[in-house]
């Protein structure tokens, strides 16, 4: 029993490497957008500061408007992609809501594909879940962020036949990072996340590095 166990672990900790080599690739493409944002945010910010200062009116005396209930609303989520020996394709929509202007509850949920022909076992998935989070705005720029997220995959059983078993991965992140208005009530962020609840079947490794956007209505 006590070799069964061995083997299962060791191959699902194969599984966790692939996500890794995923991950390494997708860091270095998030710091070109990262670089992007910033790029981006300093030069809409010094526009506004000059067209503010030159067309702005004082509007002190005016109540600010009540939201509606679609106007707290924000969509988004993450998009990622990658080809070769290693197919990965993640699509993480969500939807977020303003109960106060700093603070966001939401819902999301995932779906990815990864395929790995590294290995004489073609290791081949679909991943699902959802996730609830909460975040708090700081300082306009920056955001605290907790979520839980529960995902469906393959993890290996019996590796002699190459036989797998889906089951539930439980994750409990905390985190924050950096969000840039793009105009309006929409947003581009880029965060820094830790799972609490890591372990060998993880599909990620600490930390975990999201970028992601925002539509307001």
């Amino acid at each position: 029993m006590q070799n069964s166990e061995w083997i299962f672990g060791d191959i699902n900790s194969k599984i966790m490497m692939k996500f890794e080599h995923i991950t390494k690739h997708m860091k270095q493409l998030i710091l070109l957008i990262s670089i992007s944002i910033f790029s981006f945010q300093a030069a809409w910010a010094q526009d506004y500061v000059e067209d503010k200062t030159t067309t702005a009116v004082p509007q002190l005396n005016k109540k600010q408007k009540k939201k509606s209930f679609f106007e707290r609303l924000t969509f988004g989520g993450n998009l990622g992609a990658s080809f070769g020996d290693v197919t990965f394709i993640d699509i993480s929509p969500n939807v977020g809501y303003h109960l106060t202007d700093d603070f966001i509850v939401g819902l999301g949920a995932t779906y990815s594909y990864m395929k790995d022909k590294r290995f004489a076992y073609i290791y081949e998935t679909n991943i699902y879940g959802g996730r609830v989070f909460a975040q708090h705005i700081l300082f306009e720029s920056f955001v605290a962020h907790a979520e839980y997220e529960l995902l469906n995959l393959d993890l290996f059983r019996n590796p002699t036949i190459n036989e797998t078993v889906r089951d539930n991965i439980h994750s409990l992140f905390v985190g924050g990072g950096y969000r840039g208005s793009i105009g309006g009530n929409s947003f581009v962020n880029l965060l820094i996340l830790y799972n609490l609840n890591q372990s060998e079947f993880s599909p990620y490794q600490n930390p975990q590095i999201r970028a992601g956007f925002g539509i307001g209505l």
